[in-house]
């Protein structure tokens, strides 16, 4: 039951991660990435390593919209 629940909750966080800009806005996705990374590690679903590894990713998205880092803005 418990990696079925980590399933679900990770292809949720990838889902939204894969999610087009054009449907979110940058920020409003960064931080939706982040609670959900926090609520799946608070639950005992995932490491704090795999946690580190989902907000560095969430981190790297933001980044890549920025125009100061070049992306689209």
């Amino acid at each position: 039951m418990r990696e079925a629940q980590r399933r679900l909750v990770m292809t949720a966080w990838r889902e939204l991660f894969t999610l087009a800009g054009s449907q979110m806005d940058a920020e409003v996705k960064y931080f939706g990435l982040l609670r959900r990374a926090d609520a799946m590690e608070r639950a005992d679903l995932i490491t704090s390593d795999e946690w580190i590894k989902l907000v560095q990713q969430a981190g790297a998205l933001l980044a890549s919209t920025a125009e100061c880092m070049g992306g689209p803005g």
